[in-house]
C-alpha cells in the first residue's frame, strides 16, 4: 500500500512540475483526495530514502534517483478533433511506462506544416486531452526546436504515431547529438483503418451537416 501510494505521489510531483504547479502537502493532498498526515508520512519517507527532496517553502521535488523510478512516455500531435484512432494511439502509448505525456502543436505550428489553422484553439485541445483518462499530462510543444519540448519532459520513451512523418534513425542522430541517447523510439500501430480528422472533415462536408 505505502509502496503504491509512494508510486502515485511520485507521478503527480511530475505532472505537477509539468505544468508548473507546486507540489506542497495541501495540494498533493486535494488532488488525492487523501487526508494531509498519510501525504505527509509518504513523502517524508521518500525524503528519508532519497526519492525526493523538501524546499525551504515546503515545496516537494522528485531526485534523480525518484526520477528514474517512473517511465516516462511521451507522443505528439494536432489533435484537433479527437477520435477512436486518438485513444487508442493512446492507449497503444500509455501501455509502454508508467506516465504518459502528450505534446499538442501550437496553432501557429498547425498553420505551418499544415497551412491551415486548427479548428480548435492550441488552449482548448491541451484542455481536451488533459481530461482524458490515458492521459497523465498534455503541454504545448515548441513552436522552435522539439527537442527543447523533449528536455522539458526528459522522456523515457517517445511513441509515434504510425503516419507521423518521423524518419526514425534522423531522429535518435539528433537525440543523440542533445544528450537524449537513452530515449527510446517506439512507432505505434494504426487501429481503425481510415479514421482520421481529415476524413471526419470530409464526411462532415460531403453530408452537410448544419448546427
Amino acid at each position: 500500500m505505502v509502496g503504491s501510494l509512494n508510486h502515485i505521489l511520485l507521478k503527480k510531483i511530475y505532472s505537477n512540475n509539468l505544468h508548473k504547479l507546486f507540489s506542497t502537502i495541501p495540494t498533493l493532498s486535494r488532488q488525492m483526495e487523501l487526508s494531509q498526515d498519510i501525504i505527509k508520512a509518504s513523502l517524508l519517507d521518500m525524503v528519508d530514502n532519497g526519492i525526493v527532496i523538501e524546499s525551504n517553502n515546503h515545496h516537494f521535488h522528485l531526485t534523480e534517483l525518484g526520477r528514474k523510478k517512473i517511465t516516462i512516455v511521451m507522443t505528439g500531435g494536432t489533435f484537433d478533433i479527437i477520435h477512436t484512432g486518438h485513444i487508442f494511439t493512446f492507449e497503444q502509448a500509455r501501455m509502454l511506462g508508467d506516465m504518459l505525456v502528450i505534446v499538442i502543436a501550437t496553432d501557429k505550428t498547425v498553420q505551418k506544416f499544415k497551412q491551415h489553422p486548427p479548428t480548435n484553439s492550441q488552449k482548448d485541445r491541451v484542455e481536451l486531452i488533459r481530461h482524458l483518462r490515458e492521459v497523465d499530462a498534455a503541454i504545448e510543444g515548441s513552436e522552435t526546436d522539439f527537442l527543447e519540448t523533449i528536455d522539458a519532459i526528459k522522456p523515457d520513451i517517445i511513441a509515434l504515431g504510425y503516419d507521423q512523418k518521423h524518419d526514425e534513425k534522423d531522429f535518435y542522430k539528433k537525440l543523440n547529438e542533445r544528450g537524449f541517447s537513452h530515449v527510446k523510439i517506439v512507432r505505434l500501430k494504426e487501429h481503425v483503418l481510415g479514421k482520421s480528422t481529415s476524413k471526419i472533415v470530409q464526411d462532415i462536408i460531403k453530408h452537410s451537416y448544419r448546427e
